[in-house]
């Protein structure tokens, strides 16, 4: 039986995820973008790849990301690692509809949204996978530790294993993870993840504060070990319930991270 006083907390945030994850759906089986693309928006072409499984968690819950673009500069964005920080799951299915919406957004760029990272723990609301871990804590980073909460060894949990091996194959250029609850934009890896930072920070109006790389988190491998860029983007622990206003006060943020990455690109 769920606990009473975590419906009350997060029972608002979760309804939110399940508009966000089903406006998801929707979007993917929405029939691809017409070929006849406006000219001058040949790079930017609504290309939209079947979903992609990276695998499954420990009780069998798939993980799926889905792409959209088909740029040079890869990005990654990603949600619900911590189960019981389940806002940016909602916030990623609405920016797959806005981009679906508005293809020439993805201009050079080829997007990846997974919008559910750890499926085990946002289905029962808690922050570890069903075995206890904290996914976000159990990656190959040089600072990792070996801990039974953390996992006694690097990507010993099918979930972190597969984004792991998810990033290897695509190798993003950056990684956008979202979090609750500390209201700001964290970053990790070279001094520039600073200026994609700040533009992120801009567009959302949340400050930017480093929080420093976590033993074993995904900030830490991707960043500090093997050294490109990721930002964390922190959303306060309250947010706005439907999953429109959540897009309205922090999509922005996302979009002006890729219209970054497009000038960077042309420069």
């Amino acid at each position: 039986m769920m606990n009473p006083e975590w419906c009350s907390r997060y029972g608002g945030a979760v309804a939110a995820v399940l508009v966000g994850l089903l406006m998801l759906a929707v979007g993917l089986r929405r029939s691809p973008v017409p070929s006849a693309a406006p000219a001058g928006l040949e790079e930017a072409a609504a290309v939209f790849g079947e979903p992609v499984t990276l695998g499954r968690s420990l009780a069998g819950r798939p993980m799926t990301a889905q792409r959209l673009g088909n740029g040079p500069r890869v990005i990654l964005m990603m949600a619900s690692i911590h189960g019981s920080e389940p806002a940016g799951t909602p916030l990623l299915g609405e920016l797959s509809r806005h981009l679906r919406e508005h293809p020439s957004l993805l201009g050079g760029v080829t997007l990846y949204l997974l919008p559910v990272a750890n499926p085990d723990g946002l289905a029962r609301g808690q922050r570890h996978n069903r075995r206890g871990v904290d996914l976000n804590r159990n990656f190959p980073a040089g600072n990792r530790i070996d801990r039974s909460r953390f996992g006694m060894g690097p990507l010993s949990e099918p979930e972190s294993a597969a984004l792991a091996a998810f990033i290897g194959r695509v190798e993003p250029s950056l990684i956008v993870s979202i979090h609750q609850p500390l209201a700001c934009i964290d970053w990790d890896g070279p001094p520039e993840t600073a200026v994609l930072a700040e533009v992120v920070a801009r567009g959302s109006g949340l400050p930017v504060r480093r929080l420093g790389a976590r033993p074993g988190s995904l900030g830490a491998w991707f960043g500090e070990t093997v050294g490109r860029p990721i930002l964390t983007m922190e959303l306060p622990g309250q947010v706005p319930v439907p999953a429109a206003a959540v897009w309205e006060r922090y999509g922005p943020g996302l979009l002006a991270v890729l219209a970054a990455d497009a000038t960077r690109k042309r420069e």
